[in-house]
């Protein structure tokens, strides 16, 4: 059969209506926190290769069909039609993890016509990539015990890069540039 050229594949499209929060359950990780079980309305998966290819900081894992975020202390997960977050503050939070994500999706969908969709599996940022950019010169400036501890804060959200001095000074501008980016934030 010679196929018709007016049968042009159809593009994927992005739908996410409503979710259902069906588990409350304590955190494994932090008994103080919850581990929360979001049902979604669609299959979601077709956003995760352009949000891969932009946010640094998503994990993506081709072979499980889901990403990771780190935000704050939070990870939360998403499979296509399933969510999983560890460490939330309670269903109000879990809410707002999830419209935080939602329109983090939305925005995302809106320019994939501008962004090559990356497959390849990704790893989450940890505190040792941070670290290693760090000045490590453990100074206190950043009002962290150490350059580890500080690292650790700007992956929890709780710390911005502006607040390391030593960053700031010629020396460390390239290693300001590389850190700013992996962050996703502003390298001014």
């Amino acid at each position: 059969m010679i196929p018709d050229p007016n049968d042009a594949p159809e593009e994927p499209v992005f739908r996410w209506t409503s979710y259902s929060i069906t588990h409350v359950l304590d955190c494994i990780a932090d008994p103080r926190k919850n581990r929360i079980i979001v049902e979604l309305s669609d299959d979601i998966s077709v956003i995760f290769p352009y949000l891969n290819a932009v946010y640094p900081y998503i994990s993506f894992n081709p072979g499980a069909n889901a990403v990771t975020v780190r935000r704050g202390e939070r990870l939360l997960t998403f499979y296509p039609r399933t969510a999983i977050f560890a460490k939330v503050d309670g269903v109000e939070d879990a809410v707002a993890q999830l419209e935080w994500f939602r329109e983090l999706c939305l925005e995302t969908w809106e320019r994939r016509h501008t962004i090559t969709p990356s497959y390849q599996p990704k790893s989450m940022l940890g505190p040792l990539d941070i670290y290693r950019l760090l000045p490590q010169s453990n100074c206190k400036q950043c009002g962290e015990a150490t350059c580890m501890a500080f690292a650790v804060a700007l992956l929890q959200g709780r710390r911005t890069l502006q607040e390391c001095p030593p960053m700031h000074e010629p020396a460390h501008a390239e290693a300001h540039r590389r850190l700013a980016e992996l962050l996703g934030g502003p390298a001014g």
